[in-house]
């Protein structure tokens, strides 16, 4: 006889459902900041440790591959 869980499931079960929108909704937000940048501003180091951790969740998750470096 199979026992049955609760059916709440786990907090980190929870999370793992709104993952993938809040990312998708940090990416927006992110590309609206980037796009009203100028081309050449230098970037905090704030700013530049978020988008890491935002490209690196966003691989976890498939949502974007490595960028190909390119020679020119």
């Amino acid at each position: 006889m199979k026992t049955t869980r609760a059916r709440g499931g786990g907090k980190v079960s929870k999370w793992m459902v709104y993952a993938p929108i809040a990312l998708e909704l940090i990416g927006l937000m992110r590309r609206n900041q980037k796009a009203k940048r100028g081309k050449y501003t230098k970037l905090r180091k704030r700013d530049r440790a978020l988008d890491f951790l935002l490209g690196q969740a966003e691989r976890r998750l498939g949502k974007r591959t490595a960028a190909k470096r390119r020679w020119f």
